[in-house]
């Protein structure tokens, strides 16, 4: 685990908490990336569905197979890309 580099942005600490519920961990770093620390693809189906039901965009099952930052970055981009189409 990326110890050194513990997630940051509110967007990275929400889905630090999914991830650390669905893969039974407490510390998720930036750095992590979701298949290293156990993840798989039921897992991941799991994930998505979380992100969708609590935040309204539903990223790609690849897009999940990243670091926690890189995931983070992502799900900013699309709550900023729906919240610019509703207007």
């Amino acid at each position: 685990m990326s110890i050194e580099h513990p997630s940051s942005t509110q967007m990275e600490q929400k889905l630090a908490g999914y991830w650390g519920e669905l893969l039974g961990l407490q510390e998720i770093g930036r750095g992590d990336h979701f298949i290293s620390l156990g993840g798989n693809s039921l897992l991941a189906t799991m994930l998505a569905n979380r992100i969708e039901d609590e935040l309204g965009i539903r990223p790609t099952m690849g897009e999940l197979f990243n670091t926690l930052g890189d995931v983070a970055t992502l799900c900013e981009q699309l709550v900023r890309e729906q919240a610019e189409a509703g207007r």
